[in-house]
């Protein structure tokens, strides 16, 4: 389970960098076997419940919260929190931390409610619930709603994205306490090349549990979600996260946190000594890859083993004139440099 903080640029409007600060471990209940007595399966059902993703994504939240609270700069300040649609339940919804925001994508065929009009009492149950409001299927489809353009920066450029608002309604997986605002970001275009087809994306509904928010942070937040998933390909397909050769069962939780917070050191050392901006001080790029805004993961680790090889290098008692005044016959194996042990570690990374 994993949270990253989003850090944008200040000075001018640009991509944002996610760096993980949590990073759970959070294994699925063993199933038992098919011969397996009645009490193992109701222990595995219950087990299950307690493990599911859901639960252990708002103890991340909680957790993010509490450090939040814990320093008298960030006590007050707002968490906004933008999830995607497996973590958009009544689980988190109706236990979310106090001043925390949640966005979050929802189906488009929800069922939601307006508010309760006031009335005076009358026989009978009261009720929790208004009439039923508009599905966001119908919300996206209805001209009678208005249409705003927010400005966003989306896809390396600033965008005038088209989005519906409506609410605040009420969703019974969220509680009758709590209202939500819908949002529906209309499809929009794009071609594959100049000339070609005009192409349309998926439409995004999303609610969110503050319904004062504003419209362009809301959409900017849920817009920057997508960096999350480039952490987990950063992780997955260069890191190698979960795959270490480890046996003991602390070892296999504490593994993957460690590569993590490695990794998330290296992202905010780059921010802190480049910005967010590809410098002169990475190595020089192809061709086909000249336009990059910003440097990748592996232009992070070239540089790295670049610094730390050539610090070996002008190691102390370090010298290459063996090599100048060689003899006639030179011995076969040249001598090696005296690298330091997190040097090697490096290089076999």
């Amino acid at each position: 389970m994993q949270v990253s903080l989003l850090v944008s640029p200040v000075e001018s409007p640009g991509a944002a960098r996610a760096l993980p600060v949590r990073f759970d471990f959070a294994p699925p209940a063993a199933k038992p076997k098919k011969n397996a007595a009645p009490e193992a399966y109701a222990a595995y059902k219950k087990e299950k419940k307690q493990r599911a993703l859901p639960v252990a994504g708002l103890a991340a939240i909680a957790s993010v919260r509490q450090s939040l609270d814990e320093r008298a700069e960030t006590a007050a300040r707002p968490l906004i929190v933008s999830g995607d649609g497996s973590y958009t339940n009544k689980t988190v919804l109706q236990n979310l931390p106090p001043r925390t925001t949640f966005i979050g994508r929802m189906r488009r065929d929800a069922k939601l409610h307006l508010p309760l009009p006031e009335r005076a009492g009358g026989p009978g149950r009261p009720r929790r619930y208004g009439p039923p409001a508009p599905t966001p299927e119908q919300i996206l489809q209805d001209d009678s709603i208005p249409e705003v353009k927010v400005r966003c920066f989306a896809a390396g450029e600033m965008r005038e994205i088209p989005v519906k608002v409506y609410g605040p309604v009420f969703w019974r997986r969220a509680g009758a306490d709590r209202p939500l605002l819908l949002v529906v970001i209309k499809p929009l275009g794009y071609r594959l090349r100049k000339g070609s087809k005009l192409l349309y994306r998926q439409p995004a509904f999303l609610i969110c549990t503050d319904t004062r928010l504003d419209l362009q942070l809301l959409v900017q937040s849920y817009i920057q979600r997508w960096e999350i998933e480039c952490n987990h390909r950063d992780e997955k397909s260069i890191l190698g996260v979960a795959q270490g050769h480890v046996r003991s069962p602390e070892a296999v939780s504490r593994l993957p946190q460690l590569q993590v917070a490695a990794y998330s050191l290296l992202l905010l050392a780059a921010l802190l000594t480049s910005g967010f901006q590809r410098t002169g001080d990475y190595l020089p790029l192809p061709k086909w890859r000249r336009q990059a805004a910003r440097p990748s993961l592996q232009d992070l680790l070239n540089l790295l083993r670049h610094q730390i090889f050539a610090r070996g290098v002008d190691a102390p008692g370090v010298s290459f004139d063996p090599f100048v005044s060689a003899p006639a016959l030179p011995a076969q194996k040249p001598s090696k440099l005296p690298l330091q042990a997190e040097t090697l570690a490096t290089f076999a990374a």
